[in-house]
């Protein structure tokens, strides 16, 4: 782990700067779900590579075919789950991970967004999951230009509670849990500028 980290510096130094960019903002301890938007092959490494929590990445099963990289991903603490809403297995295994008090990286948009932004409508699945076991939900933001020598930056939020995305709306009422997920898209999105009070911190 410790190794992957400091190839993820080095790269993210030279070849891909990425600025991060309120990252005492991440819970220390304590069940919580990072929910950021969905660039890239590299968005769980360019978040995780400078906090210091181990984060527990939901990744599609088909990742984890190429050994090598399903290696890698295994050592950032990734697991595979089916893309369907079906696998019992995966929505379990997220489950324990949260009532055990870890740190799990789930990607609303479900797959990378390639430029479709706020049209690619999010699953809601993280609401439920938040509620279901009192983990509070981290917005991170990703943007910029995510190429070699291109500039990005990664902008934690304040964690919120499901709670107050649903505001009073029971985790069972589907059309109120859809809402609240994109309306939680839609405030990942404004949170990408940089502003004086970043520059400051």
């Amino acid at each position: 782990m410790r190794f992957l980290r400091f190839v993820c510096r080095i790269i993210f130094k030279i070849f891909i700067p990425v600025t991060v960019l309120n990252r005492d903002l991440m819970p220390s301890e304590g069940a919580c779900i990072v929910a950021p938007n969905h660039e890239t092959m590299m968005d769980m490494f360019m978040i995780g590579y400078k906090i210091k929590r181990k984060v527990c990445w939901m990744a599609k099963k088909e990742l984890f075919k190429f050994k090598p990289f399903g290696w890698i991903l295994k050592k950032c603490g990734a697991y595979p789950v089916k893309r369907d809403n079906h696998d019992v297995g995966g929505a379990n295994h997220t489950i324990n991970l949260l009532k055990e008090g870890n740190a799990v990286g789930i990607f609303p948009q479900g797959t990378r967004s390639k430029g479709r932004g706020l049209a690619l409508t999010p699953k809601p699945g993280f609401i439920r999951l938040a509620a279901d076991t009192d983990a509070k939900i981290v917005p991170v933001a990703i943007w910029g230009k995510i190429r070699i020598f291109g500039r990005v930056y990664v902008k934690f939020g304040k964690p919120v509670d499901p709670s107050d995305l649903l505001v009073g709306s029971p985790a069972s009422d589907k059309e109120a849990v859809a809402s609240a997920a994109e309306q939680y898209m839609k405030d990942i999105y404004a949170m990408m500028e940089v502003t004086d009070e970043d520059r400051k911190g």
